[in-house]
């Protein structure tokens, strides 16, 4: 059979046309004349529902969403433009084509899927877009999967997705039968593209009510030469649940060595505070003047989750070998105090 394709009302876009002229070989087909004239009219056409699997998420959760389509098109109607002549073996066959292609009108081809958030602030997807190939009508996708992650500190609240889904469907077919090739007739089709938007909505929670905050560090400066030093956080939960079976590992910056990482806590009600305790050694490596960055790691459970986790950064100066700290943080005044008094200098020379 010989096949044409008619692409007349084709988004220049599908077929990668933009900003060229059609060329003159298509023009010369001109579909609507044998699709005008063709054996029957039909219409309807596909129609993609979308199912979001999730609607939830966490803060700082590293997830994936899934979207499932289905394809509920059908036929609306199918009407006779022109009967085949019955003495005519070609039309006859023609038709009967014709009849059976018509029914693909309501399968969606080439389908592709985008998912973006209208926040970029608050999350961000790692694979914007899913290819599912063609549905029927009745058909439904496999998951499509779009792997997320929620930042840190995007607020709890409803946040809106843009999902839209661009598919190409054959939007006519006409079959002319040739008498002297009658069961090898001539085939044009007309494809036609479109493309849905569906505003979905995604509820970012924290993962506990439990909330913690460091309300106290001792020390906050250690000598360079420490070994086996106690170092002491005190948290409080300023969430509104209790936070059970708290454990925090403590993990710090290279130069300073954990001996002790790790401290529990049956309970933590909110609005309670409780202390947590580690040993640190301090590397010869160590930089004097730095301020050094450790980070807490919560585990724990609540009154309706398990496996709930948080972390929270503190930050400790490593002061020179043998200095106490008092003398340490006189010295710093000396230089910040010298620093004010030589810039006053400055500026009063320079307004004599």
């Amino acid at each position: 059979m010989h096949i044409a394709l008619a692409m007349i009302a084709l988004s220049p876009i599908l077929f990668g046309l933009a900003g060229a002229a059609i060329p003159q070989a298509l023009l010369e087909l001109n579909p609507p004349g044998f699709l005008s004239d063709d054996y029957y009219k039909v219409t309807g056409g596909p129609d993609i529902e979308l199912d979001l699997e999730r609607s939830s998420a966490y803060q700082g959760e590293d997830t994936s969403l899934f979207l499932t389509l289905a394809n509920r098109g059908h036929l609306l109607s199918f009407q006779v433009n022109e009967e085949p002549d019955q003495s005519k073996r070609e039309e006859v066959f023609a038709a009967q084509m014709e009849a059976e292609l018509e029914a693909q009108r309501t399968t969606a081809q080439e389908i592709s899927v985008s998912l973006k958030p209208a926040n970029i602030s608050a999350m961000e997807f790692k694979r914007e877009v899913a290819y599912t190939g063609s549905l029927r009508e009745g058909q439904a996708s496999p998951r499509l999967e779009f792997p997320l992650e929620v930042f840190r500190n995007t607020t709890p609240g409803e946040y809106t997705l843009s999902a839209t889904v661009i598919y190409t469907y054959q939007r006519d077919v006409a079959v002319v039968g040739k008498e002297e090739r009658p069961e090898n007739p001539d085939i044009y089709y007309w494809f036609d593209n479109c493309s849905q938007t569906y505003p979905l909505k995604l509820l970012i929670e924290r993962h506990s009510e439990a909330e913690f905050e460091v309300t106290r560090i001792e020390p906050t400066e250690l000598s360079a030469d420490s070994k086996d030093l106690v170092l002491k956080v005190v948290v409080r939960n300023i969430g509104g649940d209790t936070a059970y079976d708290l454990v925090s590992r403590l993990r710090p910056e290279s130069g300073i060595y954990v001996s002790v990482d790790q401290s529990s806590v049956p309970s933590l009600p909110p609005g309670k505070e409780a202390e947590l305790v580690y040993k640190l050694d301090l590397s010869k490596d160590v930089v004097a003047g730095k301020r050094y960055r450790l980070t807490l790691l919560f585990d724990f459970s609540d009154s309706y989750r398990e496996d709930l986790k948080d972390d929270l950064q503190i930050y400790v100066t490593v002061v020179p070998k043998g200095t106490p700290s008092h003398v340490w943080a006189a010295a710093l005044a000396v230089l910040v105090i010298a620093a004010i008094a030589v810039a006053i200098h400055r500026r009063r020379t320079r307004e004599r």
